[in-house]
């Protein structure tokens, strides 16, 4: 059994927007340099916290959650609310663990940015467990035969350009498993 969000984001749009990312200017468009050949749902691991917060705006406290991926180390603040689903399936594994004092920086600095007065943050991890998020992802061939891929966040639809280097490590690490 594992936790995961569900994608809001259905493949038919997910395709839209990568062929207006590929040909997103004039340049693009005339060239056609590269061209969407398939498309996939992969479910990428994060590391989800709990956590409770102080900070000067907020001095009674808040909880909330964060997800963590852990190669990129890119989060994103989850609602408390939002809906978690558990089921079978086969998910990529997880290929590295983040500590909860990791989380705990994480999230400091996530506050720091957003709080004006930044001399009273205090952030206390409540508890650690893995929630994948799904992604589209778009793989393309240009017209010398060079591949590539695209990947687009099924949960709000946006092209993923970071996560292009962790999708592609989750993807070559199964294959060299499949390999062996």
């Amino acid at each position: 059994m594992v936790n995961y969000l569900k994608p809001m984001i259905e493949k038919r749009e997910a395709t839209m927007k990568m062929n207006g990312h590929l040909y997103s200017n004039w340049w693009k468009k005339i060239r056609r340099a590269a061209r969407l050949t398939a498309i996939e749902q992969v479910y990428l691991p994060f590391w989800c916290f709990n956590y409770r917060a102080t900070t000067h705006t907020v001095p009674d406290g808040m909880e909330g959650r964060i997800a963590i991926e852990p190669l990129s180390r890119m989060n994103a603040i989850l609602p408390v609310d939002y809906d978690i689903d558990v089921a079978d399936g086969e998910h990529f594994p997880v290929q590295k663990s983040i500590g909860k004092d990791s989380a705990k920086d994480i999230l400091y600095w996530e506050l720091f940015a957003k709080e004006k007065r930044r001399e009273k943050i205090e952030v206390a991890i409540l508890d650690q467990w893995l929630v994948y998020v799904p992604y589209w992802v778009g793989y393309t061939k240009d017209r010398n035969h060079q591949y590539g891929i695209i990947a687009v966040d099924a949960l709000n639809g946006k092209v993923d350009l970071p996560m292009k280097d962790t999708v592609v490590a989750y993807i070559c690490s199964v294959d060299e498993n499949e390999m062996v």
